[in-house]
């Protein structure tokens, strides 16, 4: 079956021959047919499955075993059993009213690896990682495999029913390096470091020109290593990298990513040119907000985005309230459909013994609190409409992530998830719309040392900030800014989080699109810190600094304090000091725009606010409610019991309840209801007739 992209306002859809599908999905790992039948029931028409090449768990270091045989037996032997097995389950004629787009994981089998010992991932000991990312023999195998589990798919009958592939490999088939265990310093194999060294030829041209650069004396490329451990976890002058004196460790991670990045494009490409360009392609990749360790792999996205054989990406949420992982934005700019994975817990959540008790490890890892959802159906519905909420006002595409299988096997949960379609098909208008960007560079997770524990906290605790402030925001890679489409004029405030040290075109596009209009810019912990053209204020990296909690008006932040550059000196209005009296949040008026520079990464929400009321920025809700916004539709998640408030920004709007159609009273520019601690409620606007 053919299918394209198409977009009609903010709104990505999938064009088909005859008509357009919703980017709406369930996805499983355990597809039973009763799970499918009822999916089938309440409208959903296109769903995902998981395919194996390979023959073990989809990670490392949980001990879990592989969920499904794999199809690939050998060079030439397939046996696709069980790919046939699941397409039955969901369309038994292949003449069902459904879609398919099959997960593809190309883990390479145990037979294989046996075989190529000599192509794959070593960790610093030596100690084998299943694939490495820059094997040719592992990129062009599997390619061949793929390329066979298509021919078998266009042959059966079920060819009508596929529209696209979802490439995967990596941890949880997420396309991080593997390991048993974080951080196990990877990858070290002989494949991966000939593959570094062409890296380095290519970005500078000649050895002399690297060994400069290094400050090294290699006198052939053989002397070119990989960095010790020690490099790769410690900074010298204590948490940030010089790009003076440690240029190789970064140009390491930036290989480290990209590395991962062009594993994807090969096999994105491949399948693309191999299906004519007929279908979808897509892949997880670029949790470039919450995920900052360095060891990772994951932030390259800006490179996947630019590639025309990408269709679509997907990351999980993350966070209490569905925060984005990735710069969705940024998706949307290069025309591309972010694909939420919802994976939701509910009050049916459980491990696997259940459905996939054969795959199950010798521990609880599957099987602890970590998996389990709301005590009740209300609990789990609430938690349901929070994502219909996000990917409501973000017009973005969602999977329905029935994990182990049953999670959703409720009449009420099956409703939001049905209300998803219609909603996402709906013609929008823009009531409301985003002021907030919030802008990362991702190349700048490379330049912290910070402990990877620390420095994930923190950001989260960011983020989890970020959707209590009031205000809702779209997330952007800082690359993007110099994009003609950019849609700068939009935006009152925009945060910057790990802009280290900016590229020149960069720091161009920031100065003329975005340092004007009486615009603010928030700076966030070492954004700026190599860079004082980027932030303006004048900053060191100082080796004796320790990370220290701050106060805002009463309130002491932040609950995972990290390391931050030393002001050389206090400029403008102190908004907030560190608990020894030292400025750690500064306000200034530069020419044109206003500059903040807050050293403590994370900022509580309240001092998130307060930035963007001096900003101008209009606030939906000032009580630490989680707010969505975007289109016509409002939700609101209630941070206690009692009346919560909705601020409107404009007045002479109705509003509905989105999941009940029943009217909700609007008072001028103000919609107050009276919720429950954790309610979460979908609001529909419309202008109201003249």
């Amino acid at each position: 079956m053919k299918a394209r992209l198409t977009y009609t306002g903010e709104q990505c859809a999938i064009a088909l021959e005859n008509e357009t599908l919703m980017p709406v999905a369930y996805m499983s790992y355990a597809p039973l047919k009763e799970n499918l039948d009822e999916m089938k029931r309440i409208g959903v028409r296109l769903f995902m499955f998981p395919i194996y090449a390979g023959d073990e768990g989809i990670n490392m270091e949980s001990g879990l075993r592989p969920l499904y045989d794999g199809f690939f037996k050998g060079y030439g032997e397939y046996d696709f059993t069980v790919v046939d097995e699941m397409l039955s389950r969901l369309a038994p004629t292949g003449k069902e009213d459904v879609f398919v787009i099959p997960r593809i994981c190309l883990e390479p089998p145990i037979w294989w690896q046996r075989l190529h010992p000599e192509e794959v991932a070593r960790d610093s000991r030596g100690e084998a990682q299943r694939e490495c990312f820059a094997s040719k023999k592992w990129l062009s195998d599997m390619t061949v495999a793929l390329e066979a589990l298509i021919d078998h798919l266009r042959a059966s009958k079920w060819a009508e029913r596929i529209i696209g592939y979802h490439i995967a490999a990596g941890g949880t088939e997420e396309w991080a390096y593997q390991c048993r265990y974080d951080p196990q310093y990877y990858d070290y194999s002989e494949v991966n470091l000939r593959a570094y060294r062409e890296f380095l030829r290519a970005r500078y041209g000649s050895l002399a020109a690297i060994a400069a650069a290094h400050k090294k004396d290699y006198k052939k490329f053989e002397d070119i290593r990989f960095p010790h451990p020690v490099e790769r976890e410690y900074a010298k002058n204590g948490y940030l990298r010089d790009p003076d004196t440690e240029r190789a460790v970064l140009d390491y991670y930036d290989y480290h990513n990209e590395s991962v990045a062009d594993a994807i494009l090969y096999f994105c490409r491949e399948a693309k040119e191999y299906t004519g360009g007929e279908q979808l392609v897509g892949a997880f990749y670029g949790y470039v907000f919450a995920m900052p360790q360095n060891f990772k792999g994951l932030h390259a996205l800006g490179k996947v985005l630019a590639s025309p054989y990408i269709d679509f990406l997907s990351t999980t949420n993350c966070g209490a309230h569905w925060s984005f992982s990735s710069a969705v934005e940024s998706a949307r700019l290069h025309k591309k459909l972010w694909m939420c994975e919802g994976d939701i817990r509910t009050c049916l959540s459980a491990g696997m013994g259940k459905n996939l008790a054969h795959a199950m490890p010798d521990n609880d890892y599957y099987d602890s609190a970590v998996w389990h959802g709301p005590e009740t159906v209300k609990g789990s519905v609430d938690k349901l409409t929070q994502a219909l909420a996000r990917i409501a006002t973000a017009s973005v595409g969602i999977w329905w992530f029935d994990m182990f299988g049953g999670w959703f096997k409720n009449e009420e949960m099956q409703r939001v998830i049905a209300r998803s379609i219609p909603l996402l098909a709906e013609q929008k208008n823009e009531l409301f719309v985003t002021e907030v960007a919030f802008v990362v560079d991702e190349r700048g997770h490379k330049y912290s040392s910070l402990d990877a524990r620390s420095l994930l906290y923190a950001t989260r605790e960011l983020t989890e900030n970020m959707e209590l402030a009031g205000f809702p925001y779209d997330n952007y890679l800082l690359s993007d800014i110099a994009d003609p489409a950019f849609p700068a004029d939009k935006y009152r405030l925009i945060i910057f989080l790990a802009a280290v040290d900016p590229a020149d075109r960069e720091l161009s596009a920031i100065a003329e699109k975005l340092k004007r209009d009486g615009k603010t810019l928030l700076f966030l912990g070492s954004s700026g810190a190599h860079s004082e053209a980027l932030c303006e204020f004048s900053l060191e990296a100082r080796p004796e600094y320790t990370a220290k909690k701050a106060d805002f008006r009463g309130e002491v932040y932040p609950k995972h304090p990290t390391p931050a550059p030393t002001l050389v000196r206090e400029e403008g209005y102190v908004l907030s000091r560190f608990e020894d009296g030292a400025p750690a949040v500064l306000w200034k008026a530069c020419d044109g725009y206003h500059a903040v520079l807050s050293l403590p990464l994370a900022m509580p929400s309240s001092l998130l606010r307060h930035i963007a009321l001096l900003a101008g920025v209009h606030l939906y809700n000032r009580k630490g409610d989680a707010v969505f916004a975007g289109g016509e539709y409002i939700g609101l998640w209630a941070k206690e019991s009692g009346y919560r408030r909705i601020c409107l920004p404009e007045a002479d709007l109705a509003a509905t309840d989105f999941m009940t159609g029943k009217s909700v009273t609007v008072n001028d520019r103000f919609v107050d209801l009276w919720m429950e601690k954790d309610d979460m409620r979908l609001l529909h606007f419309e202008r109201k007739s003249k």
